[in-house]
């Protein structure tokens, strides 16, 4: 079963950075700009405080109050509040307040730090995170981090849970994408990796969490409008090459500090990142700002 309010949860969403300063302070009064520049772009909405909004290095508190600056400064986009936790009381506790400040569903990650858990650990976690708020909730695969997968047992296992409403695949196996697409059609299937936006939108995934999104919105939604525009998925595939070329760039260099190197650039705030992660040195944005504008993406 699945959750009855998923009207809002189709498209292309930006999982978006949590603003912080050059020294990792959180600075939410610049949330308003990147906002704006996701609507001007077309997005349908944005994920906060997930793995770009570096979730992972926020306080509960920190967390309350970015999903709160995301809530206020919404217009009309769609919000997707990150709320996994390694302490199923803090994922607990998220969800509750995500749902009762106006989320319209939340992007739960499995707990991360025990290795190897069985199906029935996790289905006790998320059992616990689903019935802590009637709010559609999104369970997040990103093996790559967590390295705690989805796996199709513990979806047997919370099979009839009414807030279930989706899956983020970010682990970058388009098979293992299909396969979710193909036999849960009863879900919400989401990209989490950039490259596989065109292929998803042919093959019925309900749209794309994209970190990509953050820096160059316009592009994403280009793909998403040519699938749109033809849905035998040839336009889509052809947008989805240009964008594919911005990835082999951007990959280049630690991916959330170097897209927020880009946006810098691209007239918004200057935002730093929290340890452990660093901020991209002059040199290297020097480099990248360069390969960016040779290519006609600046």
């Amino acid at each position: 079963m699945t959750h009855s309010n998923v009207d809002r949860l189709s498209g292309l969403f930006t999982a978006i950075f949590t603003p912080l300063t050059l020294d990792g302070k959180l600075a939410l009064e610049h949330f308003p700009a990147l906002l704006e520049f996701q609507r001007n772009a077309g997005v349908d909405g944005v994920a906060v405080c997930g793995t770009n909004g570096e979730g992972f290095s926020l306080s509960v508190d920190e967390r309350k109050r970015t999903i709160d600056a995301a809530i206020s400064n919404r217009g009309t986009l769609t919000i997707i509040a990150g709320t996994g936790a390694s302490s199923v009381t803090d994922a607990v506790d998220l969800t509750k307040y995500a749902a009762s400040a106006g989320a319209d569903a939340v992007l739960v990650l499995p707990p991360f730090f025990v290795k190897a858990p069985s199906d029935q650990g996790l289905a006790d976690y998320y059992k616990a995170v689903l019935n802590a708020a009637d709010v559609p909730v999104i369970l997040y695969n990103i093996p790559q981090f967590t390295a705690v997968p989805i796996t199709d047992g513990l979806l047997e296992l919370l099979k009839g849970e009414a807030n279930v409403a989706g899956i983020k695949d970010s682990a970058g196996d388009w098979n293992r994408t299909l396969d979710l697409i193909n036999r849960y059609s009863h879900l919400r299937i989401y990209t989490g990796s950039d490259r596989l936006l065109a292929d998803g939108y042919t093959h019925g995934a309900a749209g794309c969490i994209s970190g990509g999104a953050n820096a160059f919105p316009e592009v994403l939604a280009g793909v998403r409008d040519a699938w749109f525009a033809d849905s035998t998925g040839t336009l889509a595939r052809e947008e989805q090459k240009r964008f594919d070329q911005l990835i082999d760039i951007t990959i280049k260099y630690p991916f959330i500090s170097s897209t927020k190197s880009i946006i810098a650039n691209r007239g918004l705030p200057r935002l730093g990142v929290r340890p452990p992660l660093t901020n991209l040195d002059k040199t290297h944005e020097e480099a990248l700002i360069r390969e960016l504008k040779q290519t006609n993406f600046l």
